[in-house]
């Protein structure tokens, strides 16, 4: 059993609210500082993705309720991509509970860098979804591998979601920001009841953590939405590259 002193769980209070603020503005990137933090004070691997699909969620929650106004993607394209997240999300438990990240947090840390010319340079070009079938599946199959990766590592790979919602599927910053999240929700419902019976989750981090990281995710949410567009992309690609850094060198 794993109990934190006050001063940690202080650290991670502060550090949660200022990541859920970013992530609620990007869209995600709040995991590359949070659950290498979490196995910094202390959690294994396993323990640090269970336990921040907690705060994860009530990031989630949060940010959609400043940003479901935007919106406008089909329905049927709505319910597919949460299905795909709910499918990966009944499979992720079974890799979280041996979680070993390895030579996969370089690889991801690399694709990340990589990834951002191709979104800077589609954000404009990307004005509606695929125009045909193939298209349709490429963009659904990278997504799914985006959506295991986030389920699995979690640090840093949500990013991943927002740039093939943005560049396969024609979507703006903020409304891809806004998809992702309901994904999520229904992605980390799915694999906190997965690991559940595991023990895997840290309660007492993972409850401390609940209300700063709804704070700071409502906060930021707004926040994009009054800057707009052009200023989430910009904070997204900052994010993606303070979380590919991180990733190649942790």
């Amino acid at each position: 059993m794993i109990h934190l002193g006050t001063e940690k769980l202080l650290i991670y209070l502060v550090a949660t609210f200022i990541t859920a603020f970013l992530s609620g503005i990007a869209g995600g990137g709040a995991g590359f500082i949070n659950t290498p933090l979490l196995i910094f004070l202390g959690l294994s691997p396993a323990q640090a993705v269970a336990t921040g699909k907690i705060t994860g969620l009530s990031t989630s929650i949060a940010s959609l309720t400043g940003m479901r106004k935007v919106l406008r993607s089909s329905k049927a394209e709505r319910v597919t991509i949460i299905s795909i997240a709910f499918v990966i999300g009944l499979l992720a438990p079974l890799v979280i509970k041996n979680l070993n990240a390895g030579i996969y947090k370089h690889l991801l840390g690399g694709l990340l860098l990589l990834m951002i010319p191709v979104m800077l340079l589609k954000r404009k070009a990307a004005q509606s979804p695929p125009l045909n079938r193939l298209q349709q599946c490429t963009g659904y199959s990278l997504l799914a591998g985006a959506l295991a990766l986030q389920a699995v590592f979690s640090a840093g790979m949500g990013t991943l979601v927002n740039i093939i919602l943005m560049t396969m599927f024609g979507m703006t910053a903020l409304e891809a920001s806004a998809l992702k999240r309901y994904s999520q929700v229904v992605l980390n419902v799915v694999i906190v009841v997965g690991v559940l019976f595991a023990h895997l989750i840290v309660w007492q981090i993972a409850l401390f953590g609940i209300g700063s990281s709804a704070a700071g995710a409502y906060l930021g949410s707004k926040f994009a939405l009054k800057k707009g567009d052009e200023f989430v992309v910009w904070i997204l690609a900052g994010l993606m590259i303070v979380s590919g850094l991180w990733l190649l060198i942790s």
